[in-house]
């Protein structure tokens, strides 16, 4: 008989001690109420607060992780593999889906933006509960807006406190839906990942030749192409009848590292099936349609694939993103259907028993690198040779 306790009974091998550890000090959890201190007593198969189970007439569920998906320490870029495999053990769970949180101590923009696409999914038809994350986690996740409008149980989000404007190193996650969202989110993101790279103002006058000033040519070239990159991943993400796909982004300059990382994540088809029929896909496979996309002019929305896909853009999209991620030492980690690829380390793999329905690219990149490119010396070139006229305008950091 399910025992239905006025606080969430929990049942995991470490699961009291992990409670004792996290509880300390807390005067209240929304998972129920516990006193500081309280001990904790284990009823098989939950675990409880001793003095609130079981008692009649309580109606919150029991939460029950004899079976919890255990999350490890880190999830991101640092270890794709992880993440998704955590994505398919949670796309896989036929019930309500319970995470133990209690080893995570890490986790970039590609593992909030992937797992806040997967929770938007999940949450339509389960319950989605995280017991034992950290404070010092809750805290940043709030901060990057991962629990926003979503219901995620056991998190206690009351002692989230005012947040500074860091605008120059951060995006919050963000949902892009519509192509005219794009724009506002690439100026977002060009303006984290750059930061303030010159003394210039971004109030300053402008040169009157140019029409801009220091600081709109610095951010201005990667703005361009990152909002290219955008309207790309919602167009492909909602082909195959995918049209309710949309494309989550976050971003966070890390200042010890000098390092900035950016993702953007959809829950669309996947590249296999937006490139199944094109020439340059020569083995259909998730891998292969990966490849494929890196190629100038293949996953951009110009010629034949313009008429497919109803849209057209210049081709300034996951390519030329690519080379600069490159160029400032950094590289994309890209990940569609069961295949992985790694530009900075020139690595292909497939994924064993994991398989993402869209797309997730990692960006990471070294700030103090970005002014010494030449945006449109990277540009995809016509036949001729030439970069079309009309992209070879202030299209430089230098």
């Amino acid at each position: 008989m399910r025992v239905e306790p006025k606080a969430s009974a929990i049942h995991h091998p470490q699961a009291a001690t992990a409670a004792r550890q996290f509880y300390a000090g807390t005067t209240r959890q929304k998972i129920g109420e516990c006193l500081p201190g309280r001990q904790w007593a284990t009823i098989e198969p939950y675990i409880y607060p001793k003095g609130l189970a079981p008692l009649p007439g309580n109606c919150m569920q029991a939460i029950d992780i004899e079976n919890a998906i255990v999350l490890p320490w880190g999830l991101g870029s640092r270890s794709p593999h992880d993440l998704f495999s955590v994505c398919a053990e949670i796309i896989n769970c036929p019930g309500d889906i319970v995470l133990d949180a209690s080893n995570l101590s890490y986790i970039d923009p590609l593992g909030m933006a992937t797992l806040r696409a997967l929770f938007e999914n999940q949450l339509v038809q389960k319950r989605v509960s995280m017991q034992f994350l950290s404070r010092d986690l809750t805290s940043y996740l709030a901060r990057m807006d991962f629990f926003k409008d979503i219901d995620v149980e056991g998190v206690d989000l009351s002692g989230v406190g005012r947040r500074n404007d860091r605008s120059t190193s951060l995006v919050e996650i963000t949902k892009i839906s519509e192509h005219h969202q794009a724009e506002a989110a690439a100026s977002r993101l060009a303006r984290a990942i750059t930061g303030r790279l010159t003394q210039s103002d971004p109030d300053a006058p402008v040169d009157e030749h140019t029409g801009r000033n220091e600081f709109d040519s610095y951010r201005g070239p990667l703005e361009y192409s990152l909002k290219e990159l955008l309207e790309n991943s919602l167009t492909h993400a909602r082909r195959e009848g995918r049209g309710d796909a949309a494309v989550w982004l976050t971003c966070q300059f890390y200042p010890k590292l000098n390092l900035v990382r950016m993702a953007i994540v959809d829950n669309g088809c996947g590249f296999l099936a937006t490139l199944r029929n094109h020439p340059e896909l020569h083995d259909r496979t998730h891998l292969h349609a990966i490849e494929a996309a890196l190629k100038p002019r293949v996953s951009c929305n110009r010629g034949a694939m313009a008429q497919i896909l109803g849209s057209e853009n210049q081709g300034i999209g996951l390519t030329t993103t690519a080379k600069i991620a490159d160029a400032a030492g950094g590289g994309l980690i890209i990940v569609s259907g069961n295949g992985i690829h790694d530009t900075k380390r020139r690595q292909s793999q497939e994924l064993h028993d994991a398989l993402w329905n869209g797309v997730s690219i990692a960006f990471s990149c070294t700030r103090e690198l970005l002014p010494t490119i030449s945006i449109s010396d990277l540009l995809p070139k016509d036949d001729a040779g030439q970069v079309d006229d009309d992209l070879d305008l202030d299209l430089n950091f230098r």
